[in-house]
């Protein structure tokens, strides 16, 4: 192992992940906890060093999330 670079580059083309960055994890971690409805103030926390308009950019919510919350309300209109 030459560098950290280096040695994320051999474990993402091993995994056939080529071109993962590390960041996309983080990313990718901050929206799953956004879409699970967990609170602004423990993804804050969780995230650490992440500001509010940060938190806004990594967890624009899928399409899909917003359909089921969406459908979630329709199901308690007519209940």
């Amino acid at each position: 192992m030459h560098s950290w670079r280096t040695a994320w580059r051999g474990l993402t083309k091993a995994a056939g992940l080529p071109g993962l960055r590390f960041h996309d994890l983080r990313y990718h971690a901050v929206t799953e906890l956004a879409e699970s409805q967990t609170s602004e103030h423990t993804i804050l926390s969780i995230a650490e060093h992440v500001s509010r308009k940060m938190l806004e950019h990594y967890s624009h919510v899928r399409i899909e999330a917003k359909r089921r919350a969406l459908d979630g309300l329709v199901g308690e209109s007519h209940a």
